[in-house]
């Protein structure tokens, strides 16, 4: 089974009605895998006719709003779908988050099982949080490993290996990249953080100063770009896009630093990890 990723959502925080906030579905050695979890997310993978109870494994770089308020739709939906398990990794505060919800939901979950669903898959999620860079200790056939990125939460990257495939997700990162060029080192793909990108006609409140304070928390398309110049990885897929960016000036600025493939998707492309050969610039 080939590997690939469909890209729920391309898009941040900033509302857009053409991109949705972050969320990944990786398919890899049989398994769907995904990686953080948005708002819509559920519906999106409704939309790319992917069954939500058949994820079993959820991944969250950070525990970001725009990263991670879909879950608790997800956690639900997928269960009353049929889901019976599921395992969820992240960072240190990932299993209070989970617990949380399932507080909150508390009544609702007491009212789907009196209908007779059983609490396997609800009750029973075991939650893996990560503490330290290395390999990730996940009941998977496949190798999974991660790096610490630089942001202003504790933030991970995932690398997952099957054979001969390898697929990277950054996270939200800033420089410097090495630890993430470290990890995506040889990668089939990199998908990775290109949320500075200059946006025409701004009208957000205070702009300037968020704009510049977002420098010390991602990357522009050219820094991206260097880093997978550095990792030699063959395709360089950008994302976390602000709204009205545009699709040519990100992939010119990105180009101009990294020789290999360049993609700029939008939501619920599917991307398929590539088998050509990269020469090393």
């Amino acid at each position: 089974m080939s590997t690939s990723v469909i890209m729920l959502g391309t898009g941040s925080p900033r509302l857009n009605k053409e991109r949705m906030a972050t969320a990944h579905l990786l398919s890899m050695g049989g398994e769907s895998i995904l990686v953080d979890c948005a708002e819509g997310t559920t519906m999106q993978l409704v939309k790319a006719d992917i069954p939500p109870q058949d994820i079993k494994y959820v991944f969250f770089t950070h525990l970001h709003a725009d990263h991670m308020l879909g879950y608790a739709n997800f956690l639900i939906s997928s269960w009353v779908e049929g889901r019976r398990e599921l395992t969820v990794v992240g960072p240190v505060g990932t299993k209070k988050m989970h617990d949380l919800l399932v507080e909150m939901l508390e009544n609702d979950i007491n009212y789907r099982m009196s209908l007779g669903r059983p609490d396997t898959g609800i009750r029973d999620v075991k939650v893996i949080e990560i503490e330290k860079e290395g390999r990730v200790n996940v009941e998977l056939p496949i190798d999974v490993h991660c790096a610490e990125m630089v942001h202003n939460v504790p933030t991970f990257a995932y690398r997952f290996d099957k054979e001969s495939d390898s697929v990277v997700f950054g996270g939200d990162t800033a420089p410097p990249t090495d630890p993430l060029a470290k990890l995506a080192e040889g990668a089939g793909m990199l998908i990775h953080d290109a949320c500075l990108t200059l946006i025409e006609d701004d009208q957000t409140p205070n702009s300037s100063k968020i704009w510049e304070n977002l420098q010390k928390e991602h990357c522009t398309p050219a820094q991206a770009a260097e880093t997978a110049k550095k990792a030699n990885v063959k395709q360089l897929v950008l994302t976390h896009f602000l709204p009205k960016m545009n699709p040519k000036n990100v992939l010119d600025e990105a180009a101009g630093v990294f020789n290999g493939e360049i993609i700029i998707p939008n939501d619920l492309d599917v991307i398929k990890l590539s088998s050509k050969t990269l020469t090393k610039s």
